[in-house]
């Protein structure tokens, strides 16, 4: 009896273990999965990690990309490169002082789009935020 006892909590043990792992990897690095979706233009979820400040939108993909583009000429970043397509979109541009900024847009859903800023080789995190800042405003303002 004693081993049984033994058995069905090892075994206890061993699903909690289980579950655990398969939760760690499923909500690594995915905020909405946290946040939720909020309404349209609204912001989702964010994110800062390895110098780059992630931020997720409740909006279309091209839209997201518009507001971006608009957000960056609105701060004076001079856009030097884009590239686009049905998978991703990036922007590469520099600051008035000359520190770079690469901006990516990721679409995650229909109506759920991911904004990854990184400002400056190692990324700069008050920087990253007033970019994304100013993408949400102008989101806010399209709708």
């Amino acid at each position: 009896m004693r081993r049984r006892v033994m058995s069905q909590a090892v075994a206890s043990q061993w699903i909690a273990l289980m579950l655990l792992l398969v939760l760690a990897g499923a909500l690594q690095g995915c905020p909405m999965v946290l946040m939720g979706v909020g309404a349209t233009g609204g912001v989702a979820g964010t994110n800062y990690a390895r110098g780059e400040m992630e931020q997720v939108h409740a909006a279309p993909y091209n839209t997201v990309w518009d507001a971006t583009l608009h957000a960056l000429r609105t701060m004076h970043v001079a856009v030097s490169e884009t590239q686009k397509d049905q998978i991703s979109a990036k922007a590469v541009g520099v600051k008035l002082d000359g520190t770079s900024v690469t901006v990516t847009v990721l679409p995650v859903t229909r109506d759920v789009t991911s904004v990854r800023v990184r400002v400056g080789t190692f990324g700069d995190r008050p920087a990253s935020e007033r970019i994304q800042g100013e993408i949400a405003v102008v989101l806010k303002r399209s709708t």
